[in-house]
């Protein structure tokens, strides 16, 4: 399994694998990782005694291989490269009580490489920057035999740079007890900066929460569903960077999924690449897009400039017979002024698409209808534990609320927010009381727990 390196806006992306093999998106080439021990050498791609852990959402992953007296560990993390295309740094650091030999291996095979003082070119392209010099470097077909079958050194040298050649590069650095190696990889177009002058990994883990915290905050008494949840939205976030290589269904179900986690500027980006593409392409997907926007921000301006896709999208979903959100694109429609447009909508009796019904935003809130569910997929695993949602979309407005537990029983603290042209709203929380019902905008009460305990 790939975790994905993306940076947010920043054009490039990459991959780095379960062993932390690195490759970015193009796929031109590949970085792998070796370790010259006191015994042997150890690849990390054929190593059993690998293991992999993440920080910040995934934005830096590293990769740990077993060696005599420790540990050698990988970190990778991306990061834009002077607010351009992102580049991967990759570190290699020394956890292990002796010295030992650090290697990278570069992989472009049909590709002509060449090796300076200050990186490497793939093609004449420089894909690899570091600050310091490797002790030894090969290039060529036999350059991981030439370099790996020699007797393993620990200690730094003159710089042998051999120069050009295809195929594959090999690169040795002496690791002592403690030390560090980095060097960067471009995943895009562009030399990549050397990595001295790049942010380290804890900038870009605060970075990325930084990022994270402008969206609705969700605590779930589940800590392995909390980090899949910070995991997807980084991703999400990440995805915005590469939106020119997605088709027409991926960049909508990614403004649905950013939306519907209040990214909204983000999702405005995912819009707006949908709006400059003329295609008849997945109409559903792109109303149910556009539409869950507006729903969810009830922009005027946004939903000004989408009135023509809008309507070409309700076009080519009539042509097709596709199920539409079809009150969701009215209401956007009349906001932006197209009242003709929306009356000639009801005409031509489109199926109605059912609700979302998957993610975790459904189960922890459902605004279709006159009513706002809380909660509505409450899980049994949950309970007795707390949970807590702040500044959630909604079609009536940003909603927080909080169960909490007396005994057996849930206790539902909330407030909406509604918008200002909002009517009066009912609350709900069907999964943990069926007859309880709210017309307060803010409020406590203690429900009966009846759907947790059939027949009490």
């Amino acid at each position: 399994m790939s975790r994905p390196l993306d940076v947010l806006g920043a054009p490039g992306w990459g991959e780095v694998d379960a062993r932390g093999l690195v490759q970015p998106g193009a796929g031109d080439w590949t970085l792998d990782w070796w370790v010259g021990a006191s015994d042997r050498w150890h690849q990390a791609s054929q190593e059993a005694a690998v293991r992999q852990s993440d920080a910040g959402a995934s934005a830096v992953v590293e990769t740990r291989m077993k060696v005599p007296d420790g540990d050698a560990v990988q970190r990778v993390w991306a990061v834009a490269a002077g607010g351009g295309p992102a580049v991967a740094v990759v570190e290699v650091g020394n956890d292990a009580a002796t010295a030992f030999a650090a290697a990278l291996v570069i992989n472009a095979p049909g590709s002509a490489l060449s090796v300076g003082q200050a990186g490497i070119a793939v093609g004449g392209q420089t894909v690899l920057a570091w600050d310091r010099p490797p002790a030894t470097a090969a290039v060529g077909g036999d350059a991981v035999e030439a370099v790996f079958s020699a007797e393993t050194s620990t200690s730094a040298g003159t710089p042998r740079l051999e120069g050009k050649g295809r195929d594959v590069a090999a690169l040795v650095w002496p690791l002592p007890h403690t030390a560090r190696l980095a060097v960067t990889a471009s995943l895009s177009r562009g030399t990549p900066p050397p990595p001295s002058d790049l942010p380290d990994a804890d900038a870009v883990v605060r970075g990325w929460q930084a990022h994270l915290d402008r969206g609705a905050r969700i605590e779930v008494p589940d800590e392995g569903l909390a980090r899949r949840i910070d995991r997807n939205r980084r991703r999400w976030l990440g995805r915005t960077g590469r939106m020119e290589t997605a088709d027409v269904s991926e960049l909508s179900e990614l403004a649905v999924r950013l939306d519907h986690h209040g990214y909204h500027s983000d999702a405005e980006l995912a819009l707006d690449e949908i709006a400059a593409r003329w295609t008849t392409e997945a109409p559903a997907e792109r109303l149910a897009a556009f539409a869950a926007h507006h729903d969810l921000t009830h922009d005027f301006e946004v939903a000004t400039r989408h009135a023509e896709p809008v309507g070409e999208a309700v076009e080519a979903a009539a042509r097709i017979g596709a199920a539409v959100p079809v009150e969701s694109i009215e209401r956007l429609l009349q906001a932006a002024g197209q009242n003709r447009a929306a009356e000639d909508l009801r005409g031509l009796n489109l199926r109605q698409a059912d609700p979302p019904a998957k993610g975790i935003r459904a189960e922890l809130v459902a605004d279709h209808g006159e009513t706002l569910d809380l909660v509505p997929g409450f899980r049994t695993a949950w309970q007795g534990g707390p949970l807590a949602v702040y500044d959630l979309p909604t079609r009536f407005g940003p909603v927080s609320y909080a169960v909490r537990w007396h005994g057996a029983r849930p206790a539902l603290l909330w407030e909406l927010h509604p918008r200002p042209d909002e009517g009066s709203v009912t609350v709900r929380a069907p999964a943990l009381d069926q007859d309880w019902s709210s017309d307060q905008l803010t409020g406590e009460a203690l429900l009966s727990g009846s759907r947790l305990h059939p027949g009490q």
